[in-house]
């Protein structure tokens, strides 16, 4: 509806004052529902044609989180355990992230933005609460969190769910895109069941929300559900490997360390045992789904964090699984007896175990990769810490 009211907006000007440049933006998480990764890139191409014919300067995005933070890559690669209500790691990484580092790089060019949002009061509680509690300037602008130069318009605020779809139901879709398809999507996503609506207190179609099929936030996915019992038989698959994922993020199932990360007892990453399962059953996912669940380069990115992990990988062992499910043996690996003759060597001066070592070469190749340094010094003591309590729990065990 915001899409269609600034198409609108706009080609009501004559053509000279149509001089500032308007971006569209829609996140991919890399795990939307298929059903929606099908729709949106439609729309956005027939924004952006119908942009260029009508010269609106309107140009649409499909953003993404880059490889190195997405979703299986900070899972399988990192340890991260899948997300719930108190560690919900996801939302930030991988819808508000890729936004704000688009605005960032525009706004050298523009100096301010105004950012036009689709919340409204009635979504929820919290968003009503949320929304309430911002202060507005005399033009109805409220000022962004985060990024200082850029104001938040929430047009339709106030408007309910019956009033959006009525507007929608109502009026051509600038672009030519197609609203009842819309409406069939949400309908599905209800189970298939939306009432005739005749006034406001009638319950509405449309009232599904659409999230990540990988979502272990919430206790239910009933978009999800809801297109498995109008018939998309790939949820099947997909509402599966989401209770595969809740299963292991549960400590009581052995799968996470029971150290965390910065050292303190207490439920931690996933084990890398744990993560290599979780590899092998999401290429058999993909395989049986055909759908492109996880790409090449993740795979690259998953082995590199592999690679630094508490009882690191050797190097090998993404491509082991890959051959392993396409039922091929292992290539032999090259025998490197200098190189394995220089790390014991080190090993053996620097009084650290060989593990211990790869893991900190792993991480300054994982750095060098990211081009980044900030953070490093501090991962690096945290791997000499491990070194250290695995080597006193050593000693205690043999003193017992």
């Amino acid at each position: 509806m915001i899409a269609s009211l600034v198409f609108d907006s706009i080609k009501a000007l004559p053509p000279e004052k149509r001089t500032k440049e308007v971006c569209i933006v829609c996140t991919d998480t890399r795990v939307e529902i298929p059903a929606v990764v099908a729709r949106v890139q439609g729309e956005l191409d027939a924004m952006n044609t119908h942009s260029a014919e009508h010269g609106l300067n309107i140009q649409a995005y499909l953003l993404k989180p880059p490889s190195q933070q997405s979703f299986w890559v900070n899972i399988i690669g990192r340890g991260y355990p899948p997300p719930n209500r108190s560690f919900r790691w996801c939302t930030q990484r991988l819808k508000i992230d890729p936004v704000s580092t688009f605005i960032r790089g525009k706004l050298g060019h523009w100096g301010e933005a105004i950012i036009l949002l689709g919340a409204r009061r009635s979504e929820s509680g919290s968003r009503a609460q949320t929304l309430a509690a911002r202060a507005k300037n005399d033009f109805g602008l409220r000022r962004h969190d985060d990024l200082p130069r850029c104001w938040i318009s929430t047009p339709i605020e106030h408007l309910s769910t019956f009033e959006v779809w009525e507007y929608l139901m109502e009026n051509e879709c600038t672009w030519g895109g197609d609203n009842q398809a819309l409406f069939q999507l949400y309908k599905d996503a209800s189970g298939g069941e939306c009432p005739l609506v005749v006034d406001q207190s009638t319950p509405s179609c449309g009232n599904s929300r659409f999230g990540c099929w990988t979502c272990t936030v919430v206790e239910r996915d009933k978009a999800s559900e809801g297109l498995l019992a109008t018939g998309d038989t790939k949820m099947e698959a997909l509402l599966h490997f989401r209770e595969t994922l809740i299963h292991y993020r549960d400590p009581e199932n052995g799968y996470r360390d029971m150290v965390r990360k910065n050292g303190q007892e207490g439920p931690g990453p996933l084990k890398i045992e744990a993560r290599k399962e979780l590899l092998s059953k999401l290429l058999a996912l993909q395989e049986e789904s055909n759908l492109p669940v996880i790409s090449e380069e993740e795979l690259h990115w998953i082995q590199t964090y592999w690679n630094s992990a508490r009882n690191p990988d050797d190097g090998t062992g993404v491509v082991n699984i890959i051959f392993q499910q396409k039922g091929d043996a292992m290539p032999d690996s090259r025998d490197d007896a200098y190189l394995k003759e220089i790390e014991q060597r080190v090993t053996d001066k620097k009084e650290i175990s060989l593990d211990t070592l790869r893991r900190l070469v792993a991480k300054v190749e994982e750095y060098g990769e990211s081009h980044r340094a900030v953070g490093l010094q501090d991962e690096l003591l945290q791997i000499l810490q491990d070194d250290l309590r695995e080597r006193q729990t050593e000693k205690g065990e043999a003193h017992a």
